[in-house]
């Protein structure tokens, strides 16, 4: 799944002149534009076909913008309905010299208020251009038409949709032979219709339509059922709230004075004509049609239509999307979202059954399940003139005019594409309107249509009483927007939304929008008085920090001097230094008894292993020496002295060496000595220092408490979110390339950028931050602002980077690094300096990050191969190669192993399996490039040898898995044993010395198992 960023290219598809302005108000507006539908191609959906009233019809070319052919009808050509054209090859064959049979339709009013049908032959070429006269059939009707439809999975029938609402289904080569539902009985006309055709299966069903039908429906996916989804809408005026003369004089079931006459008239008055504004509704019709579901009649044919319910919606504007979500869009600037679903169940006898029952059966019941609700912004757009456009899954498209202070300026339109069952904004682009289409916002007309699964058309037109000359067309590509509906879609968008919302988060305090997104306080029940007097304290210090914050972070919002911005930056930290440790003393307060008694706990039960003695006390004595010894040396090692009785070391030397005390070293645990013994020790040398009359401390509890390390507090994730929002107040702009100063200090422009970076950094280094928490990604405000540190730190603990950040900063590493004269100047990471901006660090420590950082392959090696030019891949080829070759040397040692000495560092160096899929991805990016460079071909051979070594060494180290598999399991097989043994005790315990029958032939079968798995292998000699 891709996800967008903030903006979506639109391009100029076709531009049309428009008729003289006495012609153009007698026309129709500009119907939707369709694409050619071939037969044979299910894939090719990138022609279109476009019906422009008063000069005829176009076909045009998505890929290259050109036009492939037209025909011209005339200034009187009032088109009704988009132009569906479909294209049949004579043959199968692949060959460029077959010809297709192009048919196309197009619904018009003729000047008796009639309709026809008007259908053009074509003889079609491989590239879309004709040859030869287009001959033309007229199919005349009674009514004219509000839609065709003739999807590509319905070869050989096309329906048609009536202005009074009537549905038709009819063979291509003869409209009269046609199967129609009856028009709806409202009182009121539709102001528009639209048709939708969906193919549906047993096995590809929308997942609102009922489990009984779906069942019943046809399970071969080249069956031609389909599902209409029709959308009327209709004016319908609102009632006024005045009384009236019957309601005035009428009499009520309970005794009451009855008004005079005066008041009668008075009212009525008052009432007067209703001067209600006429609001819009609309009704969505679910249709199932099947044209090979037939029923012989000797009057008209019988072709499967069946309604399936209708539902009404308020709304300006009301679209539903394949999937059955609804949108619509009402006059008050509201984006409502609904999703389709039935409430009674569709019993189901047969599939035939089902459009010609034996007896009359109920319409199912359609009902809308609210999903989400938004006020859109009028400052940033204008819902009265905004059209709309359903996509896929619950994605819509908003067109809206920019609201203007002045008429010289150009329009604009501002496109969002919104996920509506969040409520939120996907990506937005604005579209300069043409001088010769509109000069001002309310000389403009806009429509939205869906011809291609990947672009949407977006149609500019006059308005009627406007003296624009031109229609244009424009390609808005919806690839980029994720396949489905998903959370992680919608991550970090909020920023983006807030500029098309009415009511905008960015007026209300970080304070508030913290409250509003999420609760500063556990609710959890069932907590102590002391607790909640904790979590209260707690969220009242943090939401004074955050409004301390807001304060002294003031000047980086306004955008001041480099000096305001670090004295806010340095004055920042202070609070937030001071405020953590308050709250890790508050915390600490709290936890402190919990400690001290779980400690008081620990001790007895050491004093319980103490006096545990045993029964063999010969053997426990023994072995005790043995644990002496390691115990003394453990004590040597660390620097302290063995004898008892000397307090610290003899020498200075041995001063500055002894790290710890005695009592230190046998506090914790020592390897292959048990706590019985360790505790013994400890006793039995506080005697002999005591005998040799040296005081020995008591145990103080005080003291042992404060050596715990405090607990951090617990930070909700809202509170993270507005410390993010505080810390980078300004929102990223739409160009973020990262760029090399001479200094060689990476900046995207002039603008001085300071943020908290001690702030940041802690929460970092507790993974508190996602990427996608903040509008443009925390990575992208740290590289803006040139904090490398922080940069280093968040490609180890943030996961999901994208891949064109992470490219994109090891471009500016590259550049950065080339451009000083040693690598000596390169930054220590480790002890960087908080002043930003900061150096360019080192290609080495940033690649390891970079390279422990997860990615996507395909993704990765798309951005290379954009971002990075095959002279900037070398340095990162030569460094992933010298760590090839220490690895190697590692795994293959010249001299014997006991004389290998371990190198130290600060381990700036990657896994050897994070570098080969990266090197192959940089090869797959730029390998011709880099054959063409000479001084590359040494690189390239020392690489391949170094790889395949690699892989010979993995590949024989692979074969030992079976073998060694089982001595590595031997730890998780002991103490399984252990827990399954103690749990036997418990259970024999209880049984009072009754065995279970069968228990033990179960463990001799186990052993015998065991010893079988074991005698496969025979291993006479390794070396790992």
């Amino acid at each position: 799944m891709s996800l967008v960023q903030s903006t979506i290219d639109d391009y100029l598809v076709a531009s049309f002149p428009l008729p003289t302005p006495a012609q153009a108000r007698a026309l129709p507006p500009h119907p939707p534009v369709a694409a050619v539908q071939y037969t044979a191609h299910p894939r090719q959906d990138a022609r279109l076909a476009v019906a422009t009233p008063g000069v005829g019809l176009s076909v045009y070319d998505l890929a290259d913008q050109t036009p492939l052919s037209s025909i011209t009808v005339g200034p009187s050509f009032a088109p009704t309905t988009a132009a569906i054209s479909r294209s049949t090859p004579s043959t199968s064959s692949d060959s460029i010299r077959v010809k297709s049979a192009r048919r196309t339709w197009v619904g018009v009013r003729t000047d008796e208020g009639k309709g026809e049908i008007w259908c053009w032959h074509e003889e079609e070429r491989k590239d879309g251009s004709t040859e030869g006269d287009s001959g033309k059939a007229v199919w005349p009707i009674s009514e004219p038409l509000a839609a065709l439809a003739a999807p590509r999975t319905l070869p050989s029938h096309i329906s048609f949709l009536s202005t009074s609402g009537a549905l038709a289904l009819a063979p291509a080569d003869d409209l009269t032979s046609l199967a129609s539902l009856p028009a709806p009985t409202d009182a009121s006309p539709a102001v528009s219709q639209t048709l939708r055709l969906v193919h549906v299966s047993a096995t590809s069903a929308p997942a609102f339509l009922p489990s009984s039908l779906v069942a019943a429906l046809p399970t071969s996916s080249s069956s031609k059922a389909h599902l209409g989804l029709i959308v009327r809408k209709y004016a319908a005026p609102t009632p006024a709230d005045g009384g009236s003369l019957v309601d005035v004089g009428k009499k009520k079931f309970k005794k009451a004075p009855r008004p005079s006459s005066s008041a009668v008239i008075d009212a009525a008055d008052a009432a007067g004509p209703s001067t209600a504004q006429v609001g819009q509704r609309s009704e969505i019709e679910l249709v199932l049609m099947d044209p090979e579901v037939a029923m012989p009649d000797e009057f008209e044919p019988r072709l499967g239509l069946l309604s399936l319910g209708k539902v009404a919606v308020e709304g300006e504007q009301v679209v539903v999307s394949d999937d059955g979500i609804v949108t619509a869009l009402g006059s008050n600037g509201t984006l409502a979202a609904s999703r389709l679903s039935f409430t009674s169940p569709l019993p189901v006898d047969t599939y035939s059954t089902l459009y010609f029952p034996p007896a009359p059966v109920d319409t199912p019941t359609l009902a809308l399940a609210p999903l989400k609700s938004v006020a859109l912004s009028t400052s940033s757009l204008t819902p009265s003139l905004s059209c709309l456009l359903a996509l896929h899954s619950s994605f819509v498209v908003v067109a809206s005019p920019r609201p203007t202070t002045s008429d010289s300026s150009a329009p604009t339109v501002s496109l969002t594409y919104w996920d509506t069952r969040f409520g939120s904004v996907i990506a937005s682009a604005d579209l300069t309107v043409p001088s010769a289409v509109a000069s001002s916002v309310s000389a403009l007309s806009l429509s939205l249509s869906l011809p291609a699964r990947h672009t949407a058309i977006l149609t500019l037109s006059p308005a009627p009483s406007a003296s624009g000359t031109r229609t244009a067309l424009f390609g808005l590509p919806v690839a980029s927007l994720p396949s489905a509906s998903v959370l992680a879609a919608v991550v970090g968008k909020h920023s983006l939304t807030a500029r098309f919302l009415a009511v905008s988060p960015a007026a209300q305090s970080v304070v508030a929008r913290a409250k509003a997104t999420e609760p500063l306080r556990s609710q959890r029940p069932g907590q102590s008085e002391k607790k909640l007097a904790l979590q209260e304290a707690s969220r009242l210090a943090r939401e004074h920090l955050l409004e301390r914050l807001e304060r002294v972070l003031a000047p980086l919002k306004a955008g001041a001097g480099a000096i305001a911005q670090d004295v806010a930056v340095v004055e920042a930290e202070k609070v937030w230094a001071k405020w953590l440790d308050e709250d890790k003393d508050r915390l600490w307060d709290y936890n402190k008894g919990k400690v001290r008694a779980a400690m008081e706990k620990e001790q007895e039960r050491r004093m319980a292993a103490i006096t545990d003695a045993g029964e063999d006390a010969d053997g426990d004595a023994s072995r005790y020496k043995v644990a002496k010894r390691k115990i003394e040396r453990a004590i040597a090692a660390a620097g302290a002295s063995v004898k008892p009785g000397v307090v610290g070391a003899a020498t200075t030397a041995d001063k500055k060496a002894a790290k710890a005390s005695w009592k230190d070293v046998t506090a914790a645990r020592i390897k292959g000595v048990s706590d019985r013994y360790r505790y013994m020790y400890h006793r039995e040398r506080n005697k002999m220092e005591e005998a040799m009359g040296k005081t020995v401390k008591e145990f103080d509890w005080d003291e042992a408490v404060a050596k715990v390390e405090r607990y951090e507090p617990s930070l909700p994730s809202s509170f993270v979110t507005a410390l993010l929002r505080l810390s980078f107040p300004v929102p990223l702009t739409s160009s973020t390339d990262l760029t090399i100063s001479p200094s060689g200090v990476l900046a995207a422009s002039e603008t001085v950028w300071r943020h908290p970076t001690k702030i940041i950094g802690y929460l970092l280094r507790r993974e508190l931050v996602g990427e996608n928490q903040v509008e443009g990604g925390v990575t992208s405000f740290l590289a803006r602002a040139a904090d490398w540190p922080n940069i280093m730190l968040a490609l180890k603990t943030l996961p999901d980077i994208p891949e064109s950040t992470t490219v994109a900063l090891l471009v500016a590493v590259v550049r950065g690094t080339s451009s000083r004269a040693s690598a000596d100047d390169a930054m220590d990471t480790e002890d960087a300096s908080t002043a930003l901006p900061a150096p360019v660090p080192a290609l080495a420590p940033f690649l390891a990050a970079m390279l422990a950082s997860p990615c996507t392959p395909a993704t990765l090696r798309l951005e290379l191969k954009k971002q990075l030019s095959a002279a900037e891949a070398l340095p990162v080829l030569e460094q992933c190669d010298a760590w090839f070759a220490a690895w190697l040397r590692d795994a293959q040692p010249e001299a014997p192993r006991d004389d290998v000495k371990a190198k130290k560092g600060k381990g700036n160096k990657a896994v050897a399996a994070d570098i080969v899929p990266f090197v192959q991805a940089i090869l797959d990016a730029h390998f011709v490039t880099l054959l063409l460079q000479r001084q590359s071909h040494r690189l390239l051979r020392r690489l391949s040898q170094h790889i395949a070594t690699h892989t010979a060494l993995v590949t024989d180290l692979s074969t030992l898995i079976g073998a060694l598999s089982i001595y590595s399991r031997k730890k998780d097989e002991q103490r399984r044993a252990a827990l399954e043994d103690k749990a036997a005790a418990g259970r024999k315990a209880q049984r009072d010395g009754v065995r279970e029958f069968g228990e033990t032939m179960q463990r001799r079968i186990k052993a015998q198992e065991k010893h079988a798995e074991v005698g496969q292998y025979q291993v006479e000699e390794f070396f790992l």
